[in-house]
């Protein structure tokens, strides 16, 4: 079995070595409520040989409250990321150059998570909680015109239940779907048309992780299986739709990211890890700059900017 268009050999040997070990479904259950009181931090990571620099990180939240979910825009100039703001959650918008923060939503009696920038498009999307529970996901578009600027929100699927998703491109995503009383949480695969509520979607699999992800320098996207354990990273074909085992993780960890090197990136507690086609290694302790439960991580090759979401240590 081989990784279409792939330059990092390790994932191949490690998709070969792994091929037929998905086990049968256990019982696992979604349903971990985040932490009140989480950050982002940004730092610089360099990559030499094997060996992985991590220097200048900094608190860049510094915010009471839930801030998580960071992602890149493609340039990696722009840190989207969701914030605390008076008891609900918008998007903020960093400018990882000067640090600028702006609010992107400022939406009474909703919150606003999951942002990314849709392909192709300038488009903002997100996922939109209301206060009676109601989930949607959308876009928002930011128009200027004759030096005034508006936005224009539409709704790309209506009450839906998706909490998390990955663009693969204009029009269609990888996503997870939260469970209802009839069925688990699903990974599912939604193609879009004509930009309406009209959707194509094929369920993939139950009991999938969180964090979904492009393999570098592959087609495929990532996600993590967690239907038995030891719960494993997985690629996705987006044309085939076929899935395949590539690594278990790291101490039933949810949340990973990608070095441009092929890596996978984890965290443990207060201890960042990489996985080198052999073994996770140490990439950092993150105990010494007061770092602890690490969660949601994200990275951009061409700004060699890595973002990562913990709690400060609490000294008693």
């Amino acid at each position: 079995m081989v990784l279409p268009k792939i330059k990092n050999t390790w994932l191949l040997l490690i998709v070969i070595t792994l091929l037929g070990n998905i086990m049968p479904m256990s019982s696992y259950l979604f349903g971990q409520l985040p932490s009140s009181d989480l950050e982002v931090f940004l730092a610089d990571f360099n990559v030499l040989d094997e060996k992985i620099e991590l220097n200048n990180l900094q608190n860049v939240s510094n915010n009471l409250g839930y801030d998580s979910q960071p992602w890149f825009s493609s340039d990696g100039e722009i840190l989207l990321y969701a914030s605390n703001r008076g008891g609900e959650t918008d998007i903020i918008s960093l400018n990882i150059s000067s640090l600028e923060k702006t609010w992107l939503t400022e939406t009474p009696n909703r919150s606003e998570y999951s942002p990314q920038f849709r392909p192709i498009t300038e488009e903002l999307s997100y996922i939109t909680l209301s206060k009676d529970g109601i989930q949607d996901f959308r876009i928002l578009e930011v128009m200027v015109k004759n030096g005034q600027q508006s936005k224009i929100e539409t709704v790309l699927e209506k009450e839906s239940i998706i909490g998390y998703y990955h663009w693969f491109d204009r029009d269609s995503y990888l996503c997870f779907v939260l469970p209802t009383e009839n069925m688990n949480s699903t990974l599912q695969w939604h193609k879009l048309f004509n930009q309406t509520d009209s959707t194509n979607k094929n369920i993939i699999l139950n009991m999938p992780g969180r964090s979904f992800l492009a393999i570098p320098d592959t087609e495929y996207l990532s996600f993590i299986d967690k239907r038995s354990a030891p719960w494993k990273i997985m690629s996705f074909d987006p044309i085939t739709l076929d899935i395949k085992p590539i690594l278990d993780v790291l101490d039933q960890s949810e949340d990973f990211a990608w070095l441009p090197n092929g890596y996978p990136v984890m965290g443990s507690g207060s201890i960042l890890m990489h996985h080198n086609g052999h073994e996770w290694s140490i990439l950092r302790d993150l105990s010494d700059a007061g770092i602890t439960n690490i969660t949601r991580l994200a990275i951009n090759g061409k700004s060699k900017k890595i973002a990562i979401v913990g709690e400060l240590i609490k000294n008693n």
